[in-house]
């Protein structure tokens, strides 16, 4: 018998299913969570796995990639390399050097220019264009060392200025003698000392002449007779020659009474500089009685030395000083230089003219004197500038000519006293060494400080960069590098060049052609500065020929005058330099442009098919 359970003893029934067994919920909530864990481990070893594997291909990219174009470079172009004793150059950029080709066999191009590479032996010398004597490369870290500093031949206002030394004497132009033209005895002198003042007219002195008292009375019988007309002519031109003036001989004739005495009067205005008489000393015709000297005007007379010769010009501006007067600057002229030079002192004398009108510089004074000469008055920088293409400054108010000279500082010039050689940078650490042609040595004030300059008659162009610091050190480095002077600086596998082409299949990659940025709004404003008839030519120049880039980028365009007349705009100053170098490939480049213009066929003015377009001519206001 089955005994059921009691209400009682096990208290009430509870039907809710919190009441029922429990289940093994709790073991599988772990395994979830175990299978989570798992697998966020597993997603971030994969994380850590691609990071690594990221990591490891850029870190050994260089492996990768030469590895890849081993295995896929054609087996015809593996075979393609240089002999051990060649090497790829560009020969625009000398720094630039390769010894192998591209990785997939193309022939390496340079990285400034764009254009393929040529072949030279190693250490083989190339030809030098004419003119240039070396080429060298510095690094940047020696051209620190050595203290390198460049600046750029510019055009200044050369004054070569000479001084000498002098003394003051009369000028003999304004000198008078005084002389007797009679025989006589000085009654009487007006003047009785020297250095007094006189004024034109004044009498000096008297004299009692019997041969006057004869003159005069001959005149006073051909007087008397109606018919003695020529015979008194003849008696006043006799008293006339004697110095007689004629109010005298009128009143002589007047009077009727003859004249036994003579008054000898002055001649001009100045100082009684020397008397030869006192009263009743005899004299005789021909006899110097007294002599006086105008000092309204004086000269110096002085010497140079022959190399200051060149710098004087007879009509050329001076100014003197002297210790009498400091501070005082007497202006005048050169008047004469003297045809001989004194052997025994190599210096050749010279007269000034000064103006004198106080009367303040007196004779055998010592004056100093300045003669300022500017060089473009030289004969031979004349020549030079005439030469020289020139180059203006154009501005909305028109063209004005580039002042001064072309000049070069002093601490540039490596004189080796057969040449004179100044390193030119061509590109940045590259120096060519150019045999120039100078003037003299002149001294210039620049910044508050004096710099000596010379004037440049040939060789260098403005805008041209010279080292002015440190020329010496790279003109060591060449002697001591001679193959750092190999380069030619021309076009790749020219006939000047002496290199060989650079082999290329007919398939090979030829370098494209830029697309030019067109210009802007803010160009074309600065072009529109110009004046009407250079805006129109470099409205159809449009671009720069040295640099590419629009006229007007970089502020007002600059024109250059080439080969004569014809002109040529550049976008600034910096390009001047090298479009005088290469004359030629300038107005080349510019009459492209010009053909590449919209609108502009080749005709009379620009080549035709097959010929660069002729280049622009100027349109000069004088």
């Amino acid at each position: 018998m089955t005994n059921s359970p009691n209400p009682q003893d096990n208290g009430p029934v509870n039907n809710s299913p919190a009441a029922e067994p429990s289940t093994p919920g709790p073991r599988l909530g772990a395994a979830r969570r175990l299978l989570l864990v798992g697998k966020v481990i597993e997603v971030r070893l994969r994380f850590i796995a691609v990071v690594l594997g990221v990591g490891l291909f850029i870190g050994y990219w260089e492996t990768v990639k030469n590895y890849w174009d081993k295995w896929t470079r054609p087996a015809a172009v593996a075979q393609r390399q240089l002999g051990p004793d060649q090497e790829f150059f560009c020969p625009m950029h000398p720094s630039v050097v390769r010894e192998t080709y591209e990785p997939n066999g193309d022939v390496p191009k340079c990285p400034i220019c764009g254009m393929p590479l040529s072949i030279r032996k190693k250490g083989e010398k190339e030809p030098l264009p004419p003119g240039i004597t070396g080429r060298v490369q510095l690094t940047p870290e020696r051209i620190q060392l050595a203290g390198v500093q460049t600046v750029a031949v510019e055009y200044r206002p050369l004054v070569k200025q000479t001084t000498t030394v002098g003394y003051v004497t009369y000028d003999e132009s304004r000198l008078s003698r005084v002389v007797s033209r009679v025989s006589g005895y000085v009654e009487k002198l007006y003047i009785d000392k020297t250095f007094a003042a006189v004024r034109a007219g004044d009498p000096l002195a008297e004299i009692y002449s019997p041969e006057l008292y004869s003159a005069a009375q001959e005149l006073m019988v051909a007087a008397q007779y109606s018919g003695g007309r020529e015979l008194a002519a003849a008696a006043r031109e006799k008293l006339r020659l004697l110095g007689v003036s004629p109010e005298e001989i009128e009143q002589i004739e007047r009077q009727r009474k003859p004249a036994v005495r003579l008054v000898l009067r002055s001649p001009q205005a100045g100082w009684v500089i020397e008397k030869k008489i006192v009263v009743g000393s005899s004299v005789q015709p021909g006899m110097t009685l007294l002599e006086v000297a105008d000092l309204t005007s004086v000269w110096v007379e002085a010497a140079v030395f022959e190399k200051d010769v060149e710098f004087l010009q007879v009509g050329q501006r001076v100014e003197a000083t002297v210790e009498a007067y400091p501070g005082r600057v007497f202006a005048g002229r050169v008047d004469l230089i003297y045809p001989v030079l004194e052997a025994s002192t190599r210096t050749n004398r010279v007269r000034f003219v000064l103006d004198n009108p106080q009367a303040e510089l007196r004779p055998g004074m010592y004056a100093t004197v300045r003669i300022d000469t500017p060089l473009e008055t030289l004969p031979a920088i004349r020549q030079a500038i005439q030469k020289r293409p020139q180059i203006v400054q154009v501005s909305a108010g028109g063209e004005h000519p580039q002042p001064g000279v072309l000049s070069v500082p002093e601490r540039a010039v490596v004189d080796t006293g057969a040449k004179q050689i100044v390193y030119v940078e061509r590109q940045p650490g590259v120096f060519e060494g150019v045999e120039v042609q100078l003037g003299p040595r002149v001294a210039f004030r620049e910044d508050g400080r004096t710099v000596d300059y010379y004037p440049v008659l040939a060789g260098l162009q403005p805008g041209d960069r010279v080292a002015a610091a440190g020329a010496f050190l790279i003109d060591a480095e060449t002697r001591l590098n001679p193959a750092a002077a190999s380069s030619y600086f021309g076009a790749s596998g020219g006939p000047q060049s002496g290199a060989r082409p650079a082999p290329s299949g007919p398939s090979g990659p030829r370098p494209e052609t830029p697309k030019r940025e067109e210009p802007s709004a803010e160009a074309l404003q600065r072009v529109a500065e110009l004046p009407e008839p250079d805006r129109r030519l470099a409205l159809r120049q449009k671009y720069c020929p040295v640099t590419g880039k629009p006229l007007g980028s970089m502020g007002v365009p600059v024109k250059v005058v080439l080969r004569g007349n014809q002109a040529v705009f550049l976008c600034c100053r910096g390009c001047v330099g090298k479009a005088r170098l290469h004359p030629d490939e300038t107005l080349k480049k510019v009459g492209e442009l010009v053909a590449e213009a919209p609108g502009v066929a080749p005709h009379a003015g620009h080549a035709g098919q097959g010929e660069a377009a002729s280049p622009i001519t100027a349109d000069r206001q004088r």
